[in-house]
């Protein structure tokens, strides 16, 4: 996106953001829900795509409102451990 069309964009689009979490624990698909439901409790998450096989969330977010590290502590608490994910 050029300058142009991020000055053109509304506020919402300029501060949604994605990230995804990698997530250590999960063996079932109750683990799968509780951790969708930690996700989205968060003030600011828009969306949140679990994959239990990859171990891995897609979180879409309003930055203005929540950060990657409030999304590891709400994982920390639903007792789930955030880790690194491989860059490709």
């Amino acid at each position: 996106m050029d300058k142009t069309n991020i000055a053109n964009s509304n506020c919402e689009a300029r501060l949604t953001e994605a990230a995804n979490i990698g997530i250590a624990g999960m063996t079932c698909d109750h683990c799968v829900q509780k951790v969708e439901r930690a996700l989205r409790s968060l003030p600011g998450v828009k969306e949140v795509a679990v994959n239990r096989a990859k171990a891995l969330a897609r979180v879409t977010f309003d930055r203005s409102k929540v950060d990657v590290p409030a999304m590891h502590d709400a994982l920390l608490r639903s007792g789930y451990r955030p880790v690194d994910v491989p860059q490709t």
